[in-house]
This record gives structure tokens, sequence and C-alpha cells, in this order.
């Protein structure tokens, strides 16, 4: 810790009660390595350059040593408790012997010194045997060291190493050597590497493992199971029914296993998705407020282009066109013989919502008002009953009977197409605490899904609409964004939020 006086304690993990005094560092503690046999011992590594080693329990300090030249990153010992390892900002290795803490190898070096580190090393980690060393720095490598014997240990050691990229993303932050399984280093840019190791050196990665680091703010669903979602900080993932693991796209196609991470696919927050027409060959279509609309395919971002305004709503109209809103207005999308901006209609509103289906565009508004217009000249051609609050979300049933919203005031209303989109439903679904950020039917137009930013789900039911909604209570810290139905997996509703995190839930049993 860094609290002022205290930087570091040993408790008792059933009791909580300390064991020893910790004293020693006069910054920060970064790092610290228990020895799990007896006799215990303790070293910690600190912003102040230094390790200090101590005995117990209760633990004291018995000395400290000063080998490094910059702040101490990791330490480690090896899973006999025979050697401890320090790896710190100055690109050393330091070596000590496990029961007294002193000294044995004050830098290990390869016979080249070429082969060493040319950045700071972040961590370490022992394999399983504990005759090798895994570190990774931020030199965008990590290396696997032989670890020599610590009486009389020769000036120089064998090593391997294995670049992960030439981006700052590909920059080494932690490795781990579980005792079964292959060692992991993880990347700055979030990708977790599954290392390779054949007759004691790296052979290469064998798998790569991505994920979500940032608010995930939009997400749909294409050809009924596979998942694309779209974050904060312009990347976008797909998951497919097959795989539990996801596929993270670029602007150039997917990233690949030992390549340099992928080129987010927008330079802003991704602000909607949409799937494409089933007629086509591409998957879907995103929207950032990098100001552009991408259409993609499930392997590869395959066209752009500029929008007039930040784009925060997408639809698909027919086979051949897209309608998406902006900050300035609502306009419509020719996707072929080539990707370009059909038609475009200035609003003295800002549009906040967008909802395509019963041959109509229906627009939502920040005044709460909505409006619905006509899909091929993008005119008014009626407004609706407004709501009390922003309109936040808006979807037609799949049957086109209904016509949902919801709005910044908690409240959702049902509006009937086929009757001049009159009320069919008001005040009864008002049980979110917090506004409404999204809302989707289920495939067989008996349900409605709806969330938040009260991090709530509820599952509302068209035939008993005065019925207790079946409700998901905290299914995303700081809140739900978007969801939608996989529609051949029973369904199962799928739930994004700012946590970073996709559940998938059964709430119909």
């Amino acid at each position: 810790g860094n609290t002022v006086g205290v930087v570091s304690k040993c408790v008792m993990w059933d009791t909580g009660n300390t064991v020893g005094e910790m004293v020693g560092h006069s910054k920060r503690v970064i790092t610290c390595a228990y020895r799990q046999s007896r006799p215990f011992r303790i070293m910690t590594g600190s912003e102040d350059f230094r390790v200090v080693f101590y005995k117990g329990p209760p633990f004291k300090m018995d000395h400290s040593a000063s080998e490094h030249k910059n702040y101490v990153n990791c330490v480690r010992y090896s899973p006999s408790g025979e050697v401890i390892a320090s790896v710190g900002s100055d690109k050393r290795i330091v070596l000590y012997e496990g029961k007294e803490g002193t000294v044995a190898l004050g830098d290990l070096r390869p016979g080249d010194k070429k082969a060493a580190h040319q950045g700071s090393i972040y961590s370490c980690a022992f394999s399983p045997d504990g005759r090798l060393l895994l570190t990774a720095s931020a030199d965008k490598s990590v290396k696997v060291w032989v670890v020599p014997p610590l009486e009389g240990a020769p000036a120089s050691c064998a090593v391997s190493s294995l670049s992960l990229g030439a981006d700052v993303g590909a920059m080494q932050n932690a490795v781990v050597w579980p005792p079964a399984g292959p060692p992991v280093s993880v990347s700055l840019c979030g990708e977790v590497n599954y290392l390779s190791i054949a007759d004691e050196a790296i052979a290469g990665v064998s798998k790569v493992v991505v994920a979500p680091q940032a608010p995930i703010s939009a997400m749909t669903v294409v050809s009924g199971d596979v998942v694309v979602a779209g974050c904060n900080d312009g990347t976008v993932f797909a998951i497919r029914p097959d795989s539990d693991e996801w596929t993270k796209l670029a602007a150039g196609g997917a990233a690949k296993p030992g390549s340099s991470p992928a080129r987010p696919c927008h330079t802003g927050k991704v602000t909607a998705l949409c799937a494409a027409p089933a007629s086509t060959e591409l998957a879907f279509a995103s929207a950032g407020f990098d100001d552009k609309i991408r259409l993609a395919t499930l392997e590869a971002y395959v066209a752009e282009v500029e929008v007039d305004g930040q784009p925060n709503a997408l639809g698909a109209l027919d086979e051949n066109a897209l309608v998406f809103a902006t900050t300035k207005g609502v306009g419509r999308l020719a996707l072929a013989p080539a990707l370009a901006v059909a038609a475009f209609r200035p609003t003295p509103f800002d549009p906040t919502a967008l909802a395509v289906g019963a041959g109509d565009v229906v627009l939502g508004a920040k005044d709460g008002s909505l409006r619905v217009l006509d899909p091929t000249s993008l005119d008014e051609t009626r407004q609706l009953t407004p709501h009390r609050g922003e309109i936040t979300a808006a979807a037609f049933s799949p049957d086109r009977a209904y016509l949902a919203v919801g709005d910044a005031d908690r409240e959702i209303k049902l509006y009937a197409p086929a009757d001049g989109y009159a009320v069919a439903l008001h005040s009864l679904w008002r049980f979110h605490t917090a506004r409404v950020t999204a809302l989707a039917w289920h495939p067989a137009s008996t349900h409605l899904a709806s969330t938040g930013n009260d991090e709530a789900i509820f599952v509302w039911s068209c035939d008993k609409t005065q019925a207790t909604p079946i409700k998901v209570d905290f299914a995303h810290k700081d809140g739900v964004t978007a969801l939608a139905w996989r529609a051949a997996q029973s369904p199962n509703l799928v739930s994004v939020g700012n946590d970073g995190c996709a559940c998938v839930w059964n709430p119909l049993g």
C-alpha cells in the first residue's frame, strides 16, 4: 500500500489479525512474495529501489538490499522456496538465496548483451520445476532464462526471447506460470497470450485471448446468434455461439495471434450497432464518435462513410439501405453499388433514438417528442404522443404489433402502429429507478426486456401487462447499456454494460 506510516502488512487470512511489524520501506510497496514452506519468509519490493527481507512469524525485518537502481516491480519465490528473483525498471534481474535472502547474483545477464531486455521489466515467474524464469518487459517482449545454480553462479546464462509486436499496446505487463498448463503473459492492450515452451525456450504464442477493456456502449446480434459489441475506446468484438471467446475486429481485419494488437474500428466511442440486411454478405454496421459509419463482415471492415454530425442510432431499412440519426439530423445510407449517403434531413431538434419497422422510421428526440418518418424521403408523416423525458430507446416488436419507447423519466410506453400509433400502454411499466437505456423484444413478440442505469433488467409480459415483471438485480456494475435476444438459443437474453462485460440470461426459464 501507500498509506502514511504503514506501507505493508501481514495478516492471518481467517482472523485478520496482524502477524508482525512490516517496516523498512520509505515509499510505496509495489510487490511482495511469500515463501510457503518452512521456514516462512517474506520479501517486498518498493518504489524506494529496495527489497526488504522478513523472517517470522511473527514477521520482522531482517535486512534490506539495494541492488536495484530504479523501482522494484516484482519479486517472486521459486516453487521450492530456494530462490527469490526480483526485477525492476532498471532492466535488472537479481537472484537471492531463499532462506536467508542474501544476494546470490546481482545482475542476471545473457551471454549476448543485446539479448537482454531493453526496457523496464514489469513481472517475472518461475517454471513449476524452478529451472526457468519468465520475464515480461516494456520492450514488448517476454524472455525465458535458465536459472543458474546459486553457488558459483556464472556471469551469464542462456535466454530465449519472443517479441509480441511493435505497437505500444504490445508492452508486456505481467506473466504467470501455473503448475499445470502453459505460461501466460498479459499485454498492455489487454490481450492474454498463451506461450509455448520447448527445450527450455519460447517456441511462440499458441493462443491469444481478448476481451473488452472499456465500457461496452453498443451491442447487436447477427444471424440470430453472433453477438457483436462496441466499446467506449472504439474497439469492436464478436463472439460466436460455438465459442466462448471474443474475437477482436480491426479496421484491417481480425487480429492474428502473435501479431501487433488490432487497430480500433473507430477512433472514438462506438455509439450504435445494427445487423445488416440478411440478403447482403455484410454482417453489421457500426457508428462512432469519429463521425463515421462502417460496414463489416465478421472477419473485417469493408467500407466506411463520413456523416454530418455524431451518429447515435442505426437501423436496417431494406435490402439496400440503412437509416441513421446524428446530432444534426437523420439520413439514409445506400449499400450498393457503393456505400454512400443517399439522403439527409437536418432536424430542428436533437435526435436521440431510432426504430425501424411497420414500414416506418420512428425518431425520438431529446425534448421527448416522437416523429414518424417516411423511410424513403425521410419526411415527417405524423407526431406521436410525447414523453415527459428524453427518448432514450425505441424498438418495434418482430410482429410489428407494437412500438416500445423508453425515456429518461423511467417510463416505457407501447404504441400500436396498426391503430395510427395510438398509445396502447402507459403508466404501468415504470419500475426502473433510473433512465431507461435499452429495449429488446423477444423473438416471439410475447415479452419485452428493458434495462437502465439502475443496473436492473426487467422482462415484461405483453399478455399480462399488469403483472409484476421478471427482475434481474445488479446485472452490470454502473449500468446496463444494451440488450438483445439470441433467437436460436432457447432464446437467451444478452446484456452488456459499463463494466465491460457481456452476460447471458434465461429469464423465462
